[in-house]
């Protein structure tokens, strides 16, 4: 090889690192751990038991304790919604509910959202949802889950 080629050469491959180590450093999860530090895995299960609408199970996850929440209701679209767990774990918030199909006629499958609200009725989050076709009257289970931090909910709609 010829000393240009060499040169050549080794620019291509360092530019290609330098692509590589770029693209690294925009997709990597961002991890908000303080480095060097030690935590008490006590007081931080204190502290996410410090909403008003939750509790801390001795696992580590994060039980929605809202009975507003966690009633059974028929939603405006025709859905009523029951058996519902709502709760927070591995860093993923977790709605899981029995959907009926409380309409007269099937229902083709949509994209909905879970609208989370606060205890004053602002609207604090939403859940993306999957609900697949449903027959008059069926029912079926749903879990719609995101990498957010919404356990202390006081409230929820299901909306298309």
């Amino acid at each position: 090889m010829k000393n240009n080629e060499k040169k050549g050469l080794l620019i291509l491959v360092g530019v290609a690192i330098l692509i590589v180590l770029v693209i690294w450093l925009f997709t990597r999860p961002k991890n908000n751990d303080n480095k060097g530090t030690t935590q008490n895995p006590a007081s931080s299960e204190s502290s996410a038991s410090q909403g008003e609408f939750t509790k801390v199970e001795e696992d580590g996850t994060i039980v929605n304790t809202s009975e507003k929440l966690n009633e059974d209701r028929t939603e405006d679209i025709g859905f009523s919604v029951t058996n519902i767990s709502f709760e927070e774990s591995n860093g993923r918030t977790v709605l899981k509910a029995r959907v009926t199909n409380a309409t007269e006629k099937a229902q083709d499958s949509f994209f909905g959202n879970i609208v989370l609200f606060d205890k004053a009725g602002n609207e604090i989050g939403r859940i993306p949802v999957s609900i697949p076709k449903t027959q008059q009257g069926e029912t079926i289970e749903v879990k719609a889950s995101i990498t957010e931090s919404y356990a202390n909910a006081y409230d929820f709609k299901l909306e298309k």
